[in-house]
């Protein structure tokens, strides 16, 4: 390689992107990292920035298990990152109103969460249905500047982040990765990760239509009036209340399939505005600041695809966070790095495998 030439080269700058080139660059690899746009403004910046699953008990195991490596691993994450943005990463806990579902009971939930170290009570009564759940260790992350910060720190650390150059195809020769074509040029390098969210199918060889796929999510922040403060995240019914160190509280969210449709909606909209008034009524007097949405990378089971192309040596993928990529991504960024350099995963690497999205 000369120095021009990258070992590695990771298509997209979202927290999957910039957390697995960091962790590629720990190891000693020299990194470039291309993006269509701008890095961390997809669905990376888009979402509320809770660091735990919604309703996690429900998710695959799989899903599960990565996702509380993740919660367990963001501290040092954070601690990590260098430069002047703050991405005020806060443990402000969460409270579900409405966890118990039709086809699970209080214990069958409790059980799953302390399988994976999630701590957990029960307020009110389980027993008599009204019970709400609180999860005192989830945080939140604000996160546009958490990107910022993982951008400012990887180009501390030598990666070369290309803006606004647009991956136009991957070309492999006699079984393996050579380059690929962007919007400014060939790139070369040993080994590419494709990590670009809902873009990602068209740049893994052999993916089955639709097997990535965008699911947009729909979000509004709010500016309460007065004193009134919201000290922990609230959910229920799927909408979640999220504060902000300013005293902003951020709505969300909504999941729909509309391609890559990111128009906003009033009437849902307006919708998330009633629920979150009904959750906390202090926000019947804010004012909406913003209103927004964004496209998640989802897969036909929801688990994250991590792993070597079968049939393609050097390609390889991390995409298909859906709703949680930015909870998992410490974990995914490790999982992948380990495979890379030819360490044994924590994880058992089966659940993931890119081979369960390609044609036969």
């Amino acid at each position: 390689m000369n120095s021009t030439t990258p070992d590695i080269l990771v298509v997209g700058a979202g927290i999957a992107g910039l957390t697995t080139a960091l962790a590629l660059r720990h190891e000693g690899a020299s990194v470039t990292v291309v993006d269509q746009s701008q890095p961390g403004t997809e669905a990376s910046w888009a979402g509320g920035g809770i660091l735990c699953p919604l309703y996690a008990w429900r998710y695959p195991d799989a899903v599960l298990a990565l996702a509380a490596r993740g919660m367990r691993d963001y501290p040092a994450l954070i601690e990590s990152l260098t430069g002047d943005t703050d991405p005020e990463h806060r443990v402000t806990g969460m409270r579900i109103l409405d966890p118990v579902g039709a086809e699970e009971s209080a214990a069958q939930i409790g059980e799953r969460l302390a399988r994976y170290g999630i701590r957990h009570q029960w307020l009110d009564s389980p027993d008599a249905g009204r019970a709400s759940l609180v999860l005192p260790e989830v945080a939140n992350v604000r996160n546009p500047r958490l990107l910022q910060a993982l951008r400012e720190t990887a180009e501390a650390h030598g990666i070369e982040i290309h803006a606004n150059r647009r991956c136009e195809q991957v070309i492999a020769r006699a079984g393996r990765f050579e380059h690929i074509e962007t919007s400014a040029g060939r790139m070369g390098a040993e080994r590419l990760v494709v990590a670009a969210g809902a873009w990602s199918e068209p740049l893994i060889p052999q993916a089955r239509e639709d097997s990535v796929f965008p699911v947009r999510g729909q979000m509004l922040r709010l500016e309460p009036h007065g004193n009134s403060r919201l000290e922990t995240i609230v959910m229920d019914e799927g909408v979640y209340l999220i504060p902000r160190v300013d005293g902003s509280i951020i709505v969300g969210s909504t999941v729909e399939r509309a391609g890559f449709d990111k128009t906003v909606d009033m009437a849902v909209q307006q919708a998330l505005h009633r629920k979150a008034i009904e959750c906390w009524p202090d926000l019947a007097e804010a004012s909406v600041t913003h209103r927004w949405a964004g496209l998640r990378p989802g897969s036909s089971d929801e688990v994250p695809i991590l792993g070597e192309h079968p049939s393609l040596e050097g390609l390889w993928v991390n995409t298909g966070g859906y709703r949680n990529g930015l909870a998992m991504a410490p974990a995914t960024a490790t999982f992948l790095t380990d495979l890379i350099t030819g360490r044994s995963p924590a994880l058992d690497p089966a659940p993931y495998r890119v081979a369960r999205i390609l044609s036969a």
